[in-house]
């Protein structure tokens, strides 16, 4: 059969659906309902997740909820002045902006984030090393872009 038989033209397929966060819903309910950060800690090994495990990845056992205070300090940083055409997540921050691995103070894992800062020429000083603070968005959604952080200058 002869391609030119076929007649092709664009049709827009759209899905909703309902997603869940399952054992970790708190983490994100406590953002959304009362502007808190919270991590899960393993009671067998001590380890602290933020963002949170249901599971310690060590162990194998439940882990236990955990309240941070939202403070921490960047391991990484990355300077972005422009984002791919699809990556839609960031309609919220203008450019440029600073994506960084924050570990928050009392966990031992590392949670991924936006860095903002009133006054980009100050970009310089988000570094390895910085010292920042959780702020929350006065819309939130139960979604990871429902907070990001600012330095801590207190």
């Amino acid at each position: 059969m002869d391609h030119k038989e076929y007649f092709e033209t664009s049709d827009k397929f759209e899905v909703n659906y309902l997603f869940s966060y399952g054992g970790i819903s708190r983490f994100f309910r406590e953002i959304v309902e009362n502007r808190k950060i919270f991590g899960t800690k393993c009671p067998k090994c001590g380890k602290v997740y933020c963002p949170p495990r249901s599971n310690c990845s060590n162990c194998y056992v439940s882990t236990e909820w955990v309240p941070l205070d939202g403070k921490g300090t960047v391991i990484a940083a990355v300077y972005c002045y422009w984002v791919p055409a699809n990556w839609i997540g960031l309609k919220y921050v203008d450019l440029p902006f600073i994506n960084a691995l924050i570990r928050l103070d009392g966990a031992d894992t590392c949670l991924g984030s936006v860095v903002i800062v009133e006054d980009m020429t100050l970009n310089k000083k988000v570094k390895q090393g910085t010292r920042v603070k959780i702020k929350f968005r006065e819309k939130r959604e139960g979604k990871i872009s429902d907070f990001y952080f600012v330095l801590d200058e207190d």
